[in-house]
């Protein structure tokens, strides 16, 4: 982490990066001196603002108008002091005493060891001092449990506030106590790794407290047991029934926790130490998704600490690892992954079936907007998608995560399309598409996926061989030039003098003999890299560079081989040599006549395969052979008269299939047949023995199902219980022998013969034909779909509210203030407080009360909360109070300095808080005035999705270089000085820049602030905004929901996407990532005058989504991890692409490519980071999905299956019975059951009633006439007003034309069209009355 150059906040002095160099990282150089400079002014500048904007809302505070009179969102630098600020109300011994300082402490602790065994160690010394100022062994464990958690969630997370429910001391059966720690259900967002240690933690602090283990009864077990059997939501491992038993026995402490669904057990409903009967979702997360799945780092800290009862956890940390044999046989064919496909939403399309050809092909690397989870796409590709895709769209992947962030990048290749007239091409640019859309047929490939080495890393993922493109061919090619011969040899062959190449060489060497500095070495290579990449040279020059190199031919001039079944390559060659050398290219002549996009062939001239049918994707049936090879092979071409023309490339076809050219005419070099007909022979054979190894293994395992079937059935009869009836059969199944096969040595070459060719295909045989090397083009795509749409909004409470100010049912349907001052008084729950100066009532901070009634002056006398009478503890403190809000806001407004109020103030029914003392009623007057909502916390937001940036242009990001200048961006990525508005920068840490959709809002929300200052404060105004560019400076708090902490940012420019551009170090801050997750900023003057902790909600979850503590500096080592893994190199090297050939784990390769783990505790932690390709204009691709932008479900879903039909790796007619299954049925099921327990409510005041009242209207009593009701007073005054449904006929229908729509148009399987009837039926039975039927004289003739 950059610093001032002298220490670090945790007092270890900086290191350099020649440091930092070893065997197991990679090199890193950074312009230490320049970058650690600019980071020190940066660091400098915001904390001078901070500071300035800290005093002024001080000094606003002070005046006693707020909650508090001190800011109440403290500043934290570092994971130390985030950590005692958060839990600050814990570490008091008493509500009076000063907090136990632990900020010094766990700041050494953290400089000395890692993370996770600094939270178990500061959390038992914090037990351990807590005990001796209290003696309280239950609140000592308590808090030093939830320290531990902070320290986990690097104090951000709402966990440890709100993820322990409580800590409590029960009792086992023979009467000595041990721990309960109730999980709740945001003990989620801590992860498996905190969830499982929660629980370690809790058991180390219980032992040096001298309390006993746990010992858990049946009854205890069973109910664990049931209540996994009964949860219905989402885990990533559900554990067996013999393996919950384990846990629940052996974990020395009861993992407990709070009711969360509305499930109830019924077989163990009441059990002793647990509470209620329903299920208790924190219990079963913590055992499924933390000890389960995070046995190996709970063992790596048991093993460590030598801690005695945690021996359980080796079965867990052990479980699916096995040596593998020595001849057990590796597939090289990419295992398919189809879980994205699990839940299809109508309107949201599918791009691609999982690894289908056609699909997205895999590039690695990082653009300056892509990683932390975020891929790189190329704009064509995303307007190519009917415009589904902009940026900050979600797309569900294949791999190697479950979701990105779609993000721009220009480097990488584009679509490949169909179109009506036979034209087949790649689209790189807007100009071209723009030309062609109209007349596209079929996507037949969706172009290229930049994703980074550090995906892989991240999600624990086998690499997947890279495709040989110019990434891999330009690191292939600079290792070979390691001498100045080469180098000129090389120029000769492109034709340039050794002037036009970059200076020295492209390998790894000095420049000159003097040798020169580390930077200036990286630039060299970084700029050969880039130089090779962007080449163009025709067949002869890339044949010469393969020859004398020893690469591949690189693209456009490697065809992808691998996708082309190898029967098709006689047909191929074939028509090949009856073809022509025009001056146009090579025509294939009379191979398309009559072709057209909708034909079937019924004769394609092949016989059928050994699998029984071609591949869907080749679409033989309608291109035919010739024509179907070529667009396999991705061959751009054009149709004329019934020839087929390929303009340009087509050498490295003849070359790849033996073939060559004497004069215009094409001879055979090479006889493919003969190795044809040899490989087909053989895979024949080879299918044939694993079919009869198939069998004879079929047979063996229907032998043992049959007596596993016996010996259980044995088992039950004499009473064992279910594990011991599930052993009984295994080891009865287990003494049937599997002898093996007869011949495993063929049996083994067979399996390599198929999963090689299922690889290979075509690619074999071109390596057999040609001299030259050849590599695999295409040998992974990914499948996906789209997520969640992009997203820019204002956050809104539902309904919009413009003041926290209680009126129950008395502003109307739209909670409007006026309306509720209509009435004068209002009766509403409000918190008791007294006045210190007039000695009344008042439900207010400052008290409403008039002095003399006749005048409109209040006394405004500070109030107090009343005590509480006897010894009750209310969850929440309100009572019925009578507010006259009429003279109310007449004072408000006379105050305020306001001619008029606005004509709409939204307040709320009911306030959640546990005072529910109302906010001041001027800082709403002052938000309707601004037309700004206002969220639960009293803050202004602005909700936007996560996307990466690293590196920008002035341009880019609309702010001139002049003003980025004066924000301390002084150079651009190489050095130079700031001149222009094209030159790149790199973005500090904590820069952000948000969707120009947002300039409205965070004005408004500066104007409001504004106005708050001079007429509710009596200071001057701060913000003085009259543009988007007077935005540019200030300081905001980027918040995700959640969390408990805010980090601070500075605003730096706006964006014309919908999503907001941050470092990966910020997001990660915030312990979010880029894989479609929205977070909010609030203005930092907003949060620091108006968020108070006494007006969050009192319930579960109350503090999730608030700024209980503001981070003001970012530090690499103390966020989420997922940052570390951010790819920093400018280029991969040859060793890396190589080596992935064999789907390595990418930990194998970590010291391959440079990531920012390799950099901390250097200059370059934060800065100096590189890219591999470029990401263009940010905002680049649809301004918006075309989710957003289409209206009703009809279009959307037309254009979903519409884009499906066109797409080449999507069967459209399965993505609509999918869209069925998974969308319209479970919606219409759930509209039906709805409507049959729905409520009714009433139109005027908007009381709901479980059933209709007897009188037919609604007999709800008038506030106003509550107490005469009380009386025995006639109904007069009751409410009176038309009751009406809450779930309407309409609601439940509203699919069902679109699903017969989709049923009608795209077809779908007879199990689905019956399901769907059969509900139609319902719905019809439901809402006609089908017990009388209209007969006429014609139904009996």
């Amino acid at each position: 982490m950059f610093l001032d150059g002298l220490v670090r906040s945790l007092n270890v002095q900086q290191r350099s990066v020649c440091d930092m160099v070893g065997p197991e990282s990679p090199e890193i150089v950074v312009d230490e001196g320049r970058l650690s400079s600019e980071l020190e002014s940066y660091r400098n500048w915001l904390d001078e603002n901070t500071e300035k904007v800290y005093e002024i809302a001080e000094e606003a505070r002070s005046k006693g108008l707020d909650f508090a009179d001190t800011v109440e969102i403290p500043r934290a630098a570092d994971l130390a002091s985030r950590t005692e600020k958060l839990l600050e109300e814990y570490l008091r011994p008493t509500p009076d005493e000063d907090p136990i300082r632990i900020e010094e402490d766990l700041r050494k602790l953290l400089s000395k060891v890692d993370r996770e065994t600094a939270s178990i160690q500061i959390a038992v010394e914090v037990g351990k001092r807590m005990h001796k100022l209290t003696a309280d062994v239950r609140r000592s464990i308590d808090t030093g449990l939830r320290v531990g958690l902070a320290v986990l969630t690097e104090a951000v997370l709402v966990a440890p506030l709100e993820g322990i429910g409580d800590v409590k001391i029960l009792n086992n059966e023979d009467g000595t106590e041990f721990l309960s720690i109730e999980f709740c259900g945001p003990i989620r967002a801590a992860g498996g790794t905190a969830q499982a240690l929660g629980v370690l933690i809790g058991d180390m602090v219980r032992r040096e407290l001298g309390l006993n283990r746990y010992i858990p009864s049946t009854p205890e077990v069973e109910r664990v047991k049931e209540e996994f059997g009964l949860y219905r939501k989402g885990l990533q491992y559900k554990p067996p029934p013999e393996e919950i038993e384990m846990i629940v026995r052996a974990c020395p402490v009861m993992i407990n926790g709070e009711s969360t669904e509305d499930i109830e057990c019924s077989g163990f409903k009441e059990v002793r130490n647990i509470d209620g009967a329903r299920v208790r979702g924190g219990v079963l997360l913590v055992i499924g998704e933390g000890l389960c799945l995070k046995a190996p780092k709970v063992q790596k800290h048991t093993d460590r600490l030598n801690i005695p009862g945690w021996d359980f956890i080796a079965h867990f940390a052990s479980k699916g690892k096995s040596e593998e044999q020595e001849n057990s046989f590796k597939r090289r064919v990419i295992k398919t992954d189809s879980r994205f496909m699990d839940d299809v939403i109508a309107g949201r399309p599918v791009f691609g079936e999982p690894s289908q050809p056609g699909a997205f092909r895999i590039r690695y690397g990082r653009s300056r907007a892509s990683g932390l989870a975020a891929a790189g796409i190329n704009p064509v590709s995303m307007e190519a998608m009917q415009g589904f895709l902009a940026v900050g769209t979600q797309m569900k992947v294949e791999r190697p995560g479950k979701a990105a962030a779609v993000t721009p990048a220009v480097d990488i290749e584009g679509p490949m399309v169909l179109l009506e007239d036979g034209g087949f091409h790649r689209i790189d640019s807007m100009e071209e598409w723009n030309s062609i859309k109209d007349n596209v047929v079929r996507l037949w490939d969706s172009g290229e996926m930049l994703v980074g080495f550090g995906e892989f890393l991240e999600n624990n993922k086998n690499l997947v061989p890279s495709p040989y493109n110019k990434d891999w061919w330009a690191a292939d090619l600079a290792e070979n030039l390691d001498q100045p011969q080469k180098v000129e040899e090389f120029a000769s062959i492109i034709g340039v003098s050794r002037e036009h190449l970059p200076p020295g060489l492209p390998f790894n060497g000095a420049i000159s003999r003097g040798g020169e500095p580390a930077l200036d070495r990286v630039r060299r290579r970084r700029d050969w890299n880039r130089y090779l990449r962007n080449l163009e040279m025709d067949w002869q020059q890339i044949k010469r560079i393969c020859i004398k190199f020893g690469t591949a031919p690189p693209p456009p001039f490697n065809p992808w081989w691998s996708d082309l079944p190898l029967s098709f390559t006689g047909k191929l060659i074939e028509a090949l040599l009856n073809s022509k050398i025009k001056s146009k290219g090579l025509r294939i002549p009379d191979v398309v006549q009559g072709w057209s996009p909708e034909q079937k062939l019924e004769d394609i001239g092949l016989d059928i395969p050994s699998t029984g049918a071609w591949p869907r994707w080749t679409e033989v049936e309608t291109n035919g052979v010739i024509k179907s090879s070529l667009l396999v092979l991705g061959i751009q071409h054009t149709h004329r008269r019934g020839d087929i023309v390929i303009p340009s490339n087509w050498e490295a076809l003849l070359e790849g299939l033996g073939l060559e050219v004497e004069g215009s005419q094409i001879k055979m070099r090479a006889d493919a047949a003969p190795h044809v007909t040899d490989r087909v022979a053989k895979i024949r054979a080879a299918t044939d023995s694993l079919r009869v190894e198939e069998v004879r293994r079929g047979e063996i395992e229907a032998e043992r199902e049959v007596e596993r079937i016996r010996a259980q059935t044995a088992a039950r009869q004499r009473g064992m219980s279910i594990a011991e009836t599930e052993k009984e059969g295994d080891e009865a199944a287990e003494a049937i022998e599997d002898p093996g096969p007869s011949n495993p040595k063929e049996l083994m070459a067979a399996q390599h013969l198929l999963d090689d060719h299922e690889v290979d295909r075509s690619l074999w045989l071109v390596r057999k034909l040609s001299d030259l090397r050849w590599e695999d083009a295409v040998p992974c795509r990914i499948g996906s779909r789209m997520g969640r749409p992009e997203k820019a909004s204002r956050r809104k409470m539902k309904p919009l509210v413009h003041s926290l100010f209680p009126i129950g049912d008395h502003g109307g349907p739209q909670r409007l203030l006026g309306e509720a001052a209509k009435r004068g008084r209002i009766r509403v729950e409000t918190g008791p407080r007294i006045c210190v100066k007039c000695g009344m009532e008042s439900p207010m901070l400052r008290c409403h009360n008039r002095p003399d009634s006749s005048v409109p002056e209040e006394c405004g006398g500070k109030t107090r909360r009343r005590p509480i009478r006897g010894n009750r503890t209310p969850r929440r403190l309100g009572q019925r109070t009578s507010i006259p809000v009429a003279g109310l806001l007449e004072v408000k407004r006379r105050s305020l300095g306001l001619d008029r109020l606005p004509e709409k103030i939204k307040s709320v029914k009911g306030l959640m808080s546990y005072e529910q003392t109302p906010e001041p009623l001027e800082k709403g007057i002052l938000r309707a005035r601004n037309e700004l909502s206002v969220f639960r916390d009293g803050t202004a937001r602005y909700d936007m999705i996560d996307v990466p940036v690293t590196h920008f242009r002035p341009s880019e990001i609309h702010t001139s270089w002049e003003i980025l200048s004066k924000l301390g961006y002084s150079h651009d990525v190489d050095g130079n000085p700031l001149t222009g508005d094209e030159q790149i920068l790199e973005l500090f840490p904590q820069d952000f820049i948000p969707s120009s959709l947002a300039i409205e809002h965070l004005t408004s929300t500066c104007n409001f602030v504004d106005e708050l200052l001079t007429r509710f404060y009596g200071m001057e105004s701060f913000y003085r905004v009259n543009s988007a560019d007077d935005l540019v400076g200030h300081l905001a708090i980027g918040l995700a929901p959640h969390t408990s902490g805010g980090v601070l940012c500075r605003i730096i420019g706006w964006t014309d996407a919908s999503a907001g551009y941050a470092h990966p170090l910020f997001h990660a801050a915030k312990r979010r990532n880029c894989d479609g997750d929205e977070d909010s900023i609030m203005m930092l003057m907003d949060g620091l005058l108006n968020f108070s902790r006494a007006i969050l909600p009192a319930n579960r979850g109350g503090r999730m989504d608030a700024p209980l503590v503001l981070t003001t500096r970012l530090n690499p080592s103390e966020i989420d991890k997922e940052a570390l893994n951010v790819d920093c190199s400018w280029q991969y090297p040859r060793a890396f692409y190589e080596a992935s050939q064999g789907q390595p784990h990418p930990a194998e390769l970590k010291s391959y490519i440079e990531i920012v783990e390799h950099r901390l505790g250097t200059y370059g932690d934060l800065r100096g980071y590189g890219w591999t390709h470029d990401s263009g204009a940010l905002d680049a691709g649809p301004a918006n999905s075309s989710y957003k932008t289409l209206e009703t479900m009809v279009d959307k879903m037309n254009a979903q299956l519409e884009l499906g039909s066109k797409l080449r790796p999507v069967d459209v007619s399965k993505v609509a019975s999918q869209v069925i299954e998974s969308h319209f049925l479970p919606d219409l099921r759930g509209n039906l059951v709805a409507f049959t327990r729905q409520k009714v409510r009433c139109v005027r005041c908007g009381e709901s009633y479980r059933r209709m009242p007897l009188a037919g209207r609604c007999i709800k009593a008038d506030k106003l006439g509550a107490d005469r009701l009380d009386k025995g007073v006639d109904d007069s005054s009751m409410c009176g007003g038309k009751i009406t449904l809450t779930v309407s006929e309409g609601s439940v229908r509203k699919y069902i034309k679109v699903t017969q729509h989709v049923m009608e148009n795209y077809g779908v399987d007879l199990y689905t069209r019956q399901r769907v009837d059969w509900l139609s039926d319902s719905v019809d039975s439901l809402f006609n009355d089908d017990t009388v039927t209209v007969m006429t004289l014609s139904d009996f003739l």
